[in-house]
Order: C-alpha cells, then sequence, then structure tokens
C-alpha cells in the first residue's frame, strides 16, 4: 500500500481531490497538512476535515501549518471559490478534529521515520514544504516522491498573464521546493483545461448519479463553475487538484512529459511567482523537475468519476 501525504490549502477543487484520495484503495493517506493560500489556515482546516468526513472511509490526521507567506501578505481566491471556499455552502464544524503537532513537524516526521515510502502530493502554496526542507533538509533524500499541482507549463498564468496561484502567493517558498533537490513532477494548470475540463454534460452525469459524494463535489464547485463562464467563456469547471491527484495515483494516465531544469520568479513584480522552464537545456543546467504536459483526459475522468460515485 503507497503512503501519501497530501497537503492542501483546501477551497472547493481540493475538496474533490481529498475525498477522490480517500476513496482510492491503492493509496492510504498517512496525513492530511493544511496551509493558508485559497482561504484563510482556519478555514482550509475546517474544509479538509469536512471533506474527511465527507468522504466516509477512514480519518486520517489533520496537522495544522504555515498561515502566511514567508515575505509577502497571503492573497487568497474566496473570488472564484466562494467565502467559505466551498461554493458558499456554509456548512458546519465538521466533528473531525485537528491534531496539536504542527504540519511541518508532522511532514519531517514521517518522511524521516519511513524512507524512501512517503509520497507528497501539494495541492496549494508551498510553504509548509518548503519550511519542512529548510528545518530538515535531509528530507529531499528520504521522500519518495513529490507531485506538485502548480506552474502553468509554457502557457499563460490564471491569477496575473504569467503565474499560476498557488506559485504566485509565495514564490519564494515555490523557488526553495524547486532548489531542494527533492524528485519533483509538476502538475501545472495548463494540463487542467482542454478535455480534462468537467463539461456539461459531466456535470449532468455526475447529478443524475445516486452518489451524494457526487453531488456534493458537484455543488461545492458552484462558484468556480459561475467564475469560469464569466472569466473565460466556458460552461463547466477547471478541477486542477484532482488532476494533479490522479497523476500522483497512477502516473501511467501522463501521456507527455520532460525533464527540464525550472525556476521560479521572485524578484519582479511584473513576473512574480512564473515558473520558467528551461526547455531546451539553453542554461546547461542539470534538471529538477518532471513536467507532465499532458495527461489522458478519459482515463482522469474514469478515475475520478470511479471514487466519488
Amino acid at each position: 500500500m503507497r503512503r501519501v501525504i497530501i497537503d492542501t490549502d483546501t477551497a472547493s477543487d481540493d475538496v474533490v481531490a481529498l475525498i477522490m484520495a480517500l476513496r482510492e484503495p491503492s493509496i492510504k493517506v498517512e496525513a492530511i497538512t493544511v496551509v493558508a493560500g485559497n482561504v484563510p489556515l482556519d478555514l482550509a482546516s475546517k474544509n479538509a476535515r469536512v471533506s474527511v468526513e465527507r468522504a466516509n472511509t477512514y480519518i486520517p490526521p489533520v496537522y495544522k501549518g504555515v498561515g502566511k507567506p514567508f515575505m509577502r501578505k497571503l492573497f487568497t481566491s474566496e473570488f472564484v471559490h466562494g467565502k467559505d471556499g466551498m461554493g458558499d455552502m456554509n456548512l458546519p464544524e465538521p466533528k473531525v478534529t485537528e491534531e496539536q503537532e504542527h504540519a511541518v513537524d508532522a511532514i519531517i516526521h514521517l518522511i524521516m521515520s519511513n524512507p524512501g515510502e512517503i509520497e507528497v502530493v501539494t495541492l496549494g502554496p508551498l510553504m509548509n514544504l518548503a519550511l519542512a526542507y529548510l528545518k530538515e533538509p535531509r528530507i529531499a533524500e528520504k521522500v519518495k516522491k513529490i507531485v506538485i499541482m502548480g506552474g502553468a507549463g509554457l502557457g499563460p498564468g490564471n491569477i496575473t498573464p504569467v503565474a499560476e496561484f498557488n506559485m504566485y502567493v509565495d514564490a519564494e517558498a515555490a523557488s526553495i521546493v524547486l532548489q531542494s533537490g527533492m524528485p519533483i513532477t509538476m502538475v501545472g494548470w495548463d494540463v487542467c483545461l482542454g478535455k480534462t475540463f468537467l463539461s456539461e454534460e459531466d456535470i449532468k452525469y455526475l447529478q443524475q448519479q445516486s452518489s451524494e459524494i457526487a453531488k456534493f463535489c458537484v455543488r461545492c464547485n458552484q462558484s468556480v463553475e459561475e467564475f469560469d463562464e464569466k472569466r473565460f467563456g466556458k460552461k463547466g469547471f477547471d478541477l486542477p487538484d484532482p488532476t494533479a491527484m490522479a497523476v500522483a495515483i497512477s502516473d501511467d494516465i501522463i501521456l507527455k512529459k520532460y525533464e527540464a531544469y525550472a525556476y521560479v520568479e521572485t524578484k519582479s513584480e511584473q513576473t512574480y511567482g512564473q515558473v520558467i522552464i528551461d526547455q531546451h537545456h539553453l542554461l546547461e543546467k542539470n534538471a529538477n523537475v518532471t513536467i507532465c504536459e499532458e495527461v489522458d483526459a478519459k482515463r482522469f475522468k474514469e478515475l475520478l468519476f470511479k471514487n466519488i460515485i
């Protein structure tokens, strides 16, 4: 059984990814570590614990972590996900509780106690993982692999013309992680568009199922659906975090990938948070990341639907 830590800034697409992982029989979620990002830290923790309850399988420990970027004010995305990060469902406080240990310490303890066994999937900004590395650099050689939902590949950003949200919230933290030597696969926002986008037909299919979980996963993304139509003119919604989670669960859904040296812009306000990918090896530096360029959209949706219906 593969063992996974999920690091999340839990809003609506994170919720779907968490439920998907908790209901996937091939992996065990050893811990959920929460970071500020889509929503402030306390709300992200609540939404993570709601997700655990809704998955209705087992209850991994939930640890609260870093509440703000290292060098900037926190930038959140309630304008995309709703004031509660869950499509304004305004759900009650879950019965699942937080652990007392800090998320950073939990990450270090799990990786160092289980060398070569722990995989980490990051669904939000990278403050928790960056701080864990700074505190205990040996995790870079002890972790099995890292799957990051972040960046925009060679395409445009989704929060600035060039930056993807998770990288933009704390580019300094992202830079630390990319330069850490950890074995990283990056699934960018660009991969989560096109055929992986949940269409009106996909949404209708999920709503017609008897599964309350499937209906919940659609409902909590209502604000994202409204935002996507207004901003991009598309009916339906994108699911970046479940796409990254699908890659983490079954990386053979990747159709195209390449290794490259990548770094994050931290100095320029105009391009802050942009992940620059040296696709043609012009800098002559060793590759530090595997870039996922395309996934099998049909297999992604099959995996998603299997675990939420």
